[in-house]
């Protein structure tokens, strides 16, 4: 019998983007709904491909270095240039969660695309709808055990130009700033850089040319909320718990004097999570939590 994909993730799919849209009317749309993802379809809803915010500022750390105009850049390009073509995808009920984990951790991607037999889309499932249900029980791996170590940093006095430039070099989308004794003081986010960029003075700036005015404010200064953190010994499911609860997707990791360890993110818990506890465990465990999860909901 094939393997039913249980109806997890978001249908239909949050953002949904036409391949000739411009990247700017794009990034507000992702700023507005506070997605990392957009499912890009035809005129008939067939899936051409996906285009995450990681892209986008990847394209802005590009223009600044170039010295091109990043509204420009923003207002000329289309979805289609910058999109991930031929994403993967699952189609509807032939497909298992275990199948959906498998290729998030092979390809190492945040999102699966669920379609039907004629590629139209139907929904979108992201590391952020996994680790939602993998986050209800006791993991028993710790949270060291699959964080990024060494964790890249800034200091506390960085530009907003640094840890964009971090972000797209290192397809990071957290960017700790820290002290003098490497304690963490704030958390700079992709999302924060994406709903700074869509504030409508700072598009005007950037219609004005002042992109250097833009990004060389203070990182600090966009960084919303105090910094979210965890001991390297906690549950990782109780690090997920943390993230589900503040609605983030990453976290610092911290000794008992606050001073930066790593960082752990949903990604790592999809990506990393099957390889600590073996790729058939980790598969069962995350089968028999998506039932209760179906059972009671």
């Amino acid at each position: 019998m094939p393997r039913r994909l249980v109806l997890l993730g978001q249908y239909p799919p949050t953002v949904v983007l036409e391949p000739g849209q411009s990247l700017l009317e794009a990034l507000l749309a992702l700023d507005q709904r506070g997605v990392r993802h957009g499912v890009v379809v035809d005129n008939e809803g067939r899936l051409q491909g996906i285009l995450s915010i990681r892209r986008i500022l990847s394209l802005i750390d590009r223009r600044l270095g170039q010295g091109e105009s990043v509204y420009k850049g923003l207002e000329e390009s289309r979805v289609e240039e910058l999109m991930w073509r031929n994403p993967p995808r699952v189609i509807l009920g032939e497909y298992g969660i275990e199948d959906v984990i498998y290729i998030m951790s092979r390809l190492n991607v945040g999102a699966v695309t669920v379609v039907d037999r004629d590629e139209r889309v139907l929904g979108i499932v992201s590391e952020k709808h996994i680790t939602g249900i993998m986050a209800m029980t006791s993991i028993n791996v710790a949270v060291h055990e699959i964080m990024t170590s060494p964790a890249e940093s800034l200091g506390r006095d960085a530009r907003l130009r640094e840890a964009l430039s971090i972000m797209a070099s290192h397809r990071y989308r957290h960017v700790p700033l820290v002290d003098e004794e490497g304690r963490v003081e704030e958390m700079v986010t992709a999302r924060d850089i994406i709903g700074y960029v869509a504030l409508e003075p700072t598009l005007e700036k950037l219609r004005e040319g002042r992109d250097s005015e833009v990004f060389n404010i203070p990182a600090s200064s966009i960084a919303t909320g105090a910094p979210a953190t965890v001991e390297p010994d906690v549950d990782v499911s109780r690090a997920l718990r943390a993230m589900k609860k503040m609605g983030i997707s990453g976290l610092a990791v911290v000794d008992q004097e606050g001073r930066l360890q790593g960082i752990v993110t949903e990604r790592d818990a999809v990506i990393k999570l099957p390889k600590v506890v073996g790729t058939e465990i980790f598969y069962d465990q995350a089968r028999s939590r998506l039932y209760v999860a179906r059972i009671v909901s």
